[in-house]
């Protein structure tokens, strides 16, 4: 909590910080608002802007668009049945019904409170569980983080929507990618098809925003001309009733919880957290046959799971350089550009910006809920704007944003050719995660375990002498083996009932 208390400290001491705060969290709700402009296209344009920013300012900038861009999402999934982000998918089960049946304004109102209680309890998580992480993965050695990156893969992989098959190719692509440039060990040139400009390796700026930005926007081309029908909410209430909130009281620790949890596993994300909230409310009900109908329950579960999933996914990511998201994949980034090493010696060395980070994301959600119930007349008026106006613009931005990092043109064309690419395995239902989370974690792996096997003599069965890689490897398999396993008993299930 000291730690803490020096963030809020340095916040008062350096007023640009609140400035640059409620600018991160307006902008991050603009994007979050929008169908087809997410947190993590919010975060990877403004990613090149914050160069120019010290570390604490563009931290502080990115945390705020990020928690902006979550909560933003559930205006459009409760006004449009369309997730303004994918993380508010669930929201549209049940909000959206009650925006049909005249409660837009309490489902609003609803969403929003649950977003700040889910945000405010992973941020006490993330002040109380990171340096604790912290301290253990001291402990960690060379097979440890080959097993950490191992299971990051493997967790994501076995969680694709496009099936355990796609799900491994893509990862594969995501190495791949990794790999490109010269092998700090040999010094042989790697996949750089004779560019000198790709000796370094791929810019990860420049990869992140071809994924995110420049394949998104070739994904919501073909929408370009479509025009949304918004449900007018009325007078929208500033604060639930307890009537609104009636027995919800378990649901929202349990969805702060399952958020939270699910964020500190490797590259998971946001819409699977609510999901598995939005099922165990279900499960546990008193009323489970309201759930998709308009029920409170239901709203509740999806935006405590969801907005706490954001909290968890800081904590792998600072404590050992291991995204829980693919926001969080980006602001690992932009603390590397910023000469910050994401590990449990940034808690030593830079204890400085970690306090600002803890304090940023605290203050982010507290800001985030006064602005979006005061804003929210200017935020339903964005659902009207069109998108053939913003594509060109963002396409602007992601250029300029490129070039701007090394100086140089050919980073744009990495940006168009990984856009590209990312298209046509968008399109060909490849997942997206596991190629983000794979590029990301491809250097810990291979760096890992080329060093453990240096220091062993070669010797791979040193690594079943630690037990913690060991446990992680073990997790892994199971990860991996579960959705397989499960499958075969659905086919025997249904083959049996088809008997």
């Amino acid at each position: 909590m000291s730690i803490l208390l020096s963030g809020l400290i340095e916040f008062v001491q350096q007023p640009l910080l609140f400035v640059l705060l409620i600018l991160g969290i307006f902008f991050g709700m603009v994007f979050g608002a929008i169908p087809g402009l997410t947190a993590a296209l919010a975060v990877s344009l403004i990613l090149p802007f914050t160069f120019a920013m010290s570390s604490t300012q563009g931290i502080t900038t990115l945390i705020a668009i990020y928690v902006g861009g979550i909560s933003g999402g559930l205006i459009s999934a409760i006004l449009l049945n369309i997730p303004g982000s994918p993380a508010s998918l669930v929201t549209c089960f049940d909000g959206s019904p009650m925006a049909k049946a005249g409660r837009a304004n309490d489902a609003l109102t609803i969403g929003v409170f649950s977003s700040l209680i889910g945000g405010t309890i992973s941020a006490v998580c993330l002040v109380v569980i990171a340096p604790m992480l912290a301290k253990v993965s001291l402990m960690f050695g060379a097979w440890e983080y080959f097993a950490m990156g191992i299971m990051g893969l493997g967790v994501v992989v076995s969680l694709s929507s496009g099936g355990l098959t796609k799900g491994f190719i893509s990862a594969v692509i995501g190495l791949l990618l990794a790999m490109v440039g010269m092998d700090s060990v040999s010094s042989v040139r790697r996949l750089t098809f004779g560019f000198w400009q790709l000796d370094a390796g791929l810019d990860s700026l420049d990869v992140l925003m071809g994924l995110f930005a420049l394949t998104e926007i070739l994904t919501q081309v073909r929408t370009l001309n479509q025009r949304f029908n918004t449900i007018d909410p009325g007078r929208v209430r500033p604060w639930p009733t307890r009537a609104m909130m009636k027995g919800t009281g378990k649901t929202m620790l349990t969805g702060s919880i399952i958020g939270t949890f699910i964020g500190i596993l490797p590259g998971i994300g946001q819409t699977t957290a609510s999901l598995f909230s939005y099922s165990t409310a279900m499960q546990t009900s008193k009323n489970p046959e309201k759930f998709g109908t308009g029920c409170t329950e239901g709203l509740v579960a999806s935006e405590t799971a969801n907005n706490a999933c954001c909290g968890g996914a800081l904590i792998p990511m600072l404590t050992l350089g291991v995204p829980g998201d693919l926001v969080t994949a980006l602001l690992l980034g932009g603390l590397v550009v910023h000469g910050l090493q994401p590990g449990p010696l940034l808690f030593t060395t830079s204890t400085r910006v970690i306090a600002v980070i803890f304090a940023a994301f605290f203050l982010s959600n507290i800001f985030m809920y006064v602005m979006e119930m005061g804003l929210m007349k200017v935020f339903i008026k964005l659902l009207k704007v069109p998108m053939n106006l913003l594509f060109p613009i963002i396409m602007v931005m992601c250029v300029v944003g490129t070039i701007t990092v090394n100086n140089r043109l050919f980073d744009s064309w990495v940006l168009f050719v990984v856009g590209i690419v990312g298209y046509i395995l968008i399109a060909a239902k490849f997942p997206l995660p596991p190629i983000v989370i794979g590029f990301i974690l491809g250097s810990i792996i291979e760096n890992n375990f080329r060093t453990a096997l240096i220091a062993n003599q070669g010797n791979f069965m040193s690594l079943f002498s630690k037990p913690i890689a060991v446990g992680f490897l073990i997790f892994t398999v199971v990860m991996v083996a579960l959705p397989i396993i499960l499958s075969k008993m659905s086919a025997k299930k249904k083959a049996a009932e088809g008997v």
